[in-house]
């Protein structure tokens, strides 16, 4: 996998070193010692990567042409553009500011050759990252104070810094020193470094929605749930006025008041009106205005009645029918835990008395676990089926999963909604591997060891260990170490395979890897390293 950024007169090539850190060689087509053309630079550079993989990455400003150029370029040198990311995307990435349930605002500040990008990043918790703003100034005091102003503008959590000129102490400095720096997280953590390496990371981050424009508005608190059993109401007319005077607002929307000119509907009561208004009916006052009641509400609502009846009786049902169907009230289950089956998940929860369903919702965080199924789900269990089964089984992979769980009850009693929710963690990824033995024409035995992973990983350092008799080696002290496999990426389902002399025994023997770090720490637990077959380690 590569990482190519581009844009401002600069591009950056990215890859991963034997070390597993990234690398990075920069070409400023500005210079009079540089390839002018993007296309010819990409072609020399990566001469020996032909068919690779590439992310690419472009500033939040770059247009679509820019993006047709930099992605023409990239095929034109023979290799497959697998994602497109805004550079101040990657730089996020890069410092883990994007994660489940994190609402922040970012400033990147991103420097290429003589331009620095300011861009404003509002990250919700839904892993939806969305530019909100974005502008470009030359390298130099202009650039620090177009900074200060987006800080005093978007007053955002933290301070990303990007690009080589914040390697140099004092201009990381500029920036942690400005008034309105000043209680703001400053990130500076291999800056020169940080859009590659962001791009890198982009394969294996899993699900990631990338969107342009303002920050929607968010409350806080969460918004209060609905009004699980609603009654139909209607308000009630005003009370007339003592007097039998018309007060100017005529509650049903007809009568005098809603009839009469503009003048008249807004002019208020005098207490020395005695004269009844020409558009009323003649009649005393109070008598008057309840014998025009009727007349003036619709015929649909009927005029409620202000004396009380002689007898209480009981309380009639609504007439508006909603009350033909129980209202289906979701409250949380208890006891929400779970069982990891390799690619499966065996979910299970206590469910309350009353409940036939559960609504299951879930979440696969990473894009690149193995497992069959969606990437995210919304599905009813009926308690027959759970029970049946024992639980409900997912066939979800072994990344992380953010998964809720909340019963449906038609009990009128229950006033608790909500959803019991879990965070499953993801499981380390699966590194298989099988050694053979052959021999060459010279009669000398080789020794192979073949690793594959599933899904793409940092791989530890590993040794392996030659073990003599009829049990195989459980540690590094129950045998010989043969060779040693330094730390390095392992992309997805590419075979990497190691060859060393095998020295010679007689009798049963094996072949094992361990963990270069021992089992007292926890390099075991970044990996599940694990044999094709027990019955392969045995090799003579």
């Amino acid at each position: 996998m590569l990482a190519i950024a581009g844009g401002h007169g600069v591009t950056r090539v990215g890859r991963t070193g034997p070390d597993g850190r990234p690398t990075m060689t920069v070409t400023d087509h500005t210079d009079a010692d540089a390839v002018a053309d993007p296309a010819t630079a990409l072609a020399a550079l990566l001469a020996d990567a032909a068919g690779a993989d590439v992310v690419l990455g472009l500033p939040a400003s770059a247009g679509r042409e820019e993006e047709d150029r930099l992605r023409d370029a990239v095929e034109d040198a023979g290799l497959h553009v697998r994602a497109i990311l805004p550079a101040p995307i990657a730089v996020a990435l890069h410092y883990g500011a994007i994660d489940e349930g994190v609402n922040r605002t970012l400033l990147v500040v991103d420097q290429a050759a003589a331009t620095v990008e300011l861009t404003v990043l509002d990250i919700a918790p839904d892993l939806t990252a969305g530019i909100v703003t974005t502008r470009t100034e030359p390298v130099g005091d202009g650039a620090l104070a177009a900074t200060a102003r987006e800080l005093a503008e978007s007053s955002p959590d933290a301070v990303l810094l990007s690009g080589e000129l914040y390697t140099v102490p004092a201009r990381r400095a500029e920036i942690e020193e400005l008034p309105e720096a000043r209680g703001l997280t400053v990130r500076c953590a291999d800056p020169e470094l940080a859009v590659v390496r962001g791009l890198l990371l982009r394969e294996d981050f899993g699900l990631l929605r990338v969107i342009t424009g303002p920050a929607p508005a968010r409350s806080r608190f969460p918004r209060p749930p609905a009004d699980p059993d609603p009654q139909p109401w209607q308000p009630l007319p005003q009370d007339p006025d003592p007097r039998g005077e018309p007060d100017g607002k005529d509650p049903w929307g007809t009568g005098s008041a809603a009839s009469g000119t503009p003048g008249e509907r807004d002019e208020p009561a005098r207490a020395d009106r005695t004269v009844p208004d020409a558009h009323d009916e003649p009649g005393p006052g109070p008598a008057s205005a309840s014998a025009r009641a009727p007349e003036r509400a619709p015929t649909e609502v009927p005029e409620p009645d202000l004396d009380p009846g002689p007898e209480p009786g009981p309380a009639e049902p609504p007439s508006s029918g909603l009350a033909s169907a129980p209202a289906l009230r979701a409250v949380p289950v208890t006891q929400l835990q779970y069982l990891r089956r390799d690619d499966h998940l065996l979910v299970l929860w206590a469910w309350p008395d009353t409940a036939l369903t559960a609504r299951v919702r879930w979440r696969r965080e990473d894009a690149t676990a193995t497992g069959d199924g969606p990437r995210e789900g919304d599905i009813s269990c009926r308690r027959r089926t759970y029970e049946h089964d024992g639980g409900l089984d997912l066939a979800l992979g072994r990344g992380a999963i953010t998964l809720t769980v909340e019963a449906l009850v038609a009990d009128p009693a229950v006033d608790t909604e909500g959803a019991a929710s879990l965070r499953i963690p993801a499981e380390p990824p699966v590194v298989e591997y099988e050694p053979a033995l052959r021999r060459r024409l010279t009669g000398a035995r080789v020794a192979t060891v073949t690793l594959t992973a599933r899904t793409g990983c940092d791989l530890p350092a590993l040794r392996i260990v030659h073990g003599l008799g009829r049990y195989r080696p459980t540690s590094t002290a129950e045998g010989t170490v043969v060779h040693e496999i330094p730390a390095q990426r392992l992309p997805a389902g590419t075979p990497l395979t190691v060859e060393f002399p095998f020295p010679g025994a007689k009798g049963p023997s094996w072949l094992v890897c361990f963990p270069a770090g021992g089992p007292d720490t926890d390099h075991d637990r970044d990996i599940d390293l694990r044999p094709t077959a027990l019955h392969r380690l045995r090799v003579t």
